[in-house]
């Protein structure tokens, strides 16, 4: 059996980042939730909302894809945005994949508000510039992570860490899934 990352938290965190980099160097599959959205949408104007219906196909559609990686034998990483209490996506995804992989880790990546937009500015998105709706938007997606349903072992504090060093603090503490 293979070995699945669920990588989430607010937009800018750095989800995409980081699973590109476990994908380049410890060869994981990588999974982005946001490329399935974006085929689905593809027809749609771009500020229009997500429902309860949609969230449930991507979500089958993504864990399908994970669940094709695995049965190939390969280690996958999943990313998506967490925006939600209850964080429906990742109750999902823990849902879906329980007993499909040899182990089922969860990452939670949080920055500050400070750092979300700094990120963004740095990215460039002519939707994410507007500071003052940026603010409120990573506000809200960060207050999503003091969910009862969120474990604090899974929040990952990345403000002041490069991905490489997100990377290595990830691998030390879960040395059976980097081996």
């Amino acid at each position: 059996m293979s070995n699945v990352i669920l990588i989430s938290g607010p937009s800018g965190s750095g989800k995409t980042a980081l699973s590109e980099y476990l994908g380049a160097t410890c060869h994981f599959a990588v999974v982005s939730e946001d490329k399935f959205w974006g085929e689905y949408k593809a027809n749609c104007p771009v500020d229009e909302g997500r429902t309860l219906e949609e969230e449930v196909i991507i979500q089958n559609q993504v864990a399908t894809k994970v669940e094709q990686l695995l049965q190939e034998g390969k280690n996958v990483v999943l990313e998506f945005i967490l925006y939600c209490d209850p964080p429906r996506p990742l109750l999902a995804y823990q849902e879906a994949l329980q007993g499909k992989a040899l182990n089922l880790t969860t990452v939670l990546l949080k920055p500050s508000v400070e750092v979300i937009l700094d990120r963004k500015r740095l990215r460039g998105r002519i939707s994410e510039q507007n500071s003052a709706n940026e603010t409120t938007i990573g506000e809200s997606q960060l207050s999503c992570l003091d969910s009862p349903y969120i474990k604090k072992e899974w929040i990952v504090n990345n403000d002041s860490l490069t991905i490489s060093e997100t990377y290595e603090m990830l691998a030390r503490d879960n040395r059976h899934i980097f081996e």
